[in-house]
């Protein structure tokens, strides 16, 4: 019962919203070993040999992007990680929760129904759900030009975490290969999470909240770099302009659609965390918001979790991306929603119209946790991994 109440575990869905998903154990770690199982021993030689040519095929499609920004060439890239289909369902707010501004979205249980597309324009903001850096990806292909908001935290907020911070955006660091790589089942969905013995590790409402200094626009190469852990601090983004809030973000670009993510940060796409950050109304700058909601397909015996919600030494950006491509089967899924928010500036409560849709769209439910306990998380996978 301990576990069900735990700080990480939500206690209104029992859901815990940040251990990664998985199915078998794929992983270098476990090829190496041999600890595979007959399955794996089966089809690890044939996926190794076919993510020589989707690797070698993705790498150059991807440098070809970051010389060109062409955003057609990412079909390419996510094609070589196994998005054979990305078709967009596009959906009618009305659907969602009768009326816009109603306050109840998310509890609606009518059926979703297909209508067409609704373009996304110039000064647009586009809002989804947040579980990998895959997520940017998709989004970048499905909305050229597209940049996105990032929240900027202070330095001290981090120092706890560097390390992870450290190993999401380099890859896998000098040694990190010779060190001993704790099984990815050990740290699966259904584990029990033991917190750090503090005053506030009853509930993530008494977590400390992490207060935002200011928002900044990134490229996506730019912004992979702080997937996974906690918003980039201000040190890490010394030349670009720090925004005061959304409203003075999405006035300061107008040339071009912008994505921002309201969770803040990855959790491991079973459900939502709050939205806290959002202002209680639309900013006044901002033309139409679409709310666009990833879900991606489930780990099997045969293929790793898309999800990457927690950056460790044993589970670097580089290294889960070789996992995908070199030992997973090259065909994953993900279903991809968009509804587009009308006569949004009628909203009396932004957040909660924002979390409605996402929860309608994607069928997840949503929890009481706060991404500011990503941070006390990450504190206690990190020294779980330096014990083990």
């Amino acid at each position: 019962m301990a576990e069900k109440f735990s700080k990480f575990r939500d206690p209104g869905t029992g859901i815990q919203v940040f251990l990664t998903p998985v199915g078998g154990s794929r992983s270098w770690a476990s090829f190496l070993s041999g600890s595979l199982d007959g399955v794996g021993l089966i089809f690890m030689p044939v996926f190794i040999l076919l993510g020589v040519v989707r690797g070698v095929v993705g790498a150059v499609f991807w440098g070809m992007y970051l010389v060109c920004g062409k955003s057609a060439l990412l079909r390419v890239v996510l094609g070589a990680l196994g998005f054979i289909s990305l078709r967009v369902e596009w959906v009618s707010p009305d659907t969602l929760n009768g009326r816009f501004g109603g306050g109840g979205g998310g509890r609606n249980k009518q059926n979703l129904i297909k209508v067409k597309r609704q373009e996304v324009e110039k000064g647009d903001l586009v809002m989804a759900n947040h579980s990998s850096y895959l997520d940017l990806v998709i989004l970048a292909w499905l909305y050229p030009g597209l940049k996105f908001v990032l929240p900027v935290i202070d330095d001290g907020w981090k120092d706890d975490v560097d390390r992870a911070d450290t190993v999401a955006g380099a890859g896998v660091g000098v040694g990190v290969g010779m060190r001993r790589i704790p099984k990815k089942n050990a740290m699966s969905a259904n584990t029990r999470i033991v917190t750090p013995s503090s005053p506030s590790s009853t509930s993530s409402s008494n977590s400390t909240e992490i207060p935002i200094l200011g928002y900044t626009i990134l490229p996506l190469p730019k912004a992979l770099r702080f997937i996974g852990s906690l918003p980039p601090s201000k040190s890490q983004l010394p030349n670009f302009t720090l925004h005061q809030d959304l409203n003075s973000t999405i006035k300061s670009y107008p040339s071009h659609p912008l994505a921002f993510f309201p969770e803040i940060v990855t959790s491991n796409n079973r459900a939502l965390l709050t939205l806290p950050n959002l202002p209680p109304t639309p900013p006044s700058e901002l033309k139409s918001t679409h709310i666009v909601t990833l879900k991606y397909g489930l780990p099997t015996g045969t293929s790793t979790t898309s999800i990457y919600s927690v950056p460790t030494a044993g589970n670097s950006m580089l290294r889960h991306l070789m996992d995908i491509i070199f030992l997973s089967n090259p065909i994953r899924f993900v279903t991809i929603r968009q509804t587009t928010m009308v006569n949004q500036q009628e909203s009396k409560n932004w957040p909660e119209d924002v979390g409605g849709f996402m929860s309608s769209l994607a069928r997840l439910k949503r929890t009481s946790i706060a991404w500011w306990t990503k941070r006390d998380f990450l504190v206690m996978v990190n020294a779980r991994n330096r014990r083990v």
